[in-house]
């Protein structure tokens, strides 16, 4: 049983970061173009594409936290505790990345290319959109490797 609910913990995972992650970098290098039709057109299923990553990320915890039980591992060991921390790093990020993305798909809606052009190309965008991968990454080292920090 363990190694089933393993395989769906890393499959839901898998489906939800690339539902999350590919559409976002997408949606940020179409915006950078200055396109407004184009990031329009990219962000058509934005919403639901978001549901259901939120869906597939929401199933992953839930059966991962089944295996750990059905294995017998600790919930609280330390590779697990950095696991939860990246987690949340993860969607604070993510939100943040969801938010700026509707505002420039807004305004590429209300034909502002100029200022869709300038706020995409905001650092502050770029470094959430570098976070989000170093994170990602951060985030499968952890599971994999599973480190001891402290």
């Amino acid at each position: 049983m363990f190694v089933f609910l393993k395989f769906l913990h890393i499959s839901a995972m898998f489906a939800a970061t690339s539902l999350a992650v590919g559409p976002i970098v997408v949606y940020y290098l179409v915006a950078r173009s200055g396109d407004a039709n184009a990031l329009k057109t990219a962000m058509k299923f934005d919403e639901a594409l978001e549901r259901t990553a939120g869906g597939f990320y929401g199933l992953g915890i839930l059966v991962g936290a089944a295996a750990a039980l059905t294995g017998s591992l600790d919930l609280t060991a330390p590779w697990l505790l950095t696991a939860y921390a990246l987690v949340v790093l993860l969607i604070v990020n993510n939100l943040y990345l969801s938010i700026r993305m509707r505002a420039l798909r807004e305004l590429a809606l209300a034909g502002n290319t100029s200022t869709l052009a300038a706020l995409s190309r905001s650092s502050a965008l770029t470094a959430s959109i570098a976070a989000l991968g170093l994170i990602t990454l951060a985030l499968v080292f952890t599971m994999v490797v599973k480190p001891s920090f402290f």
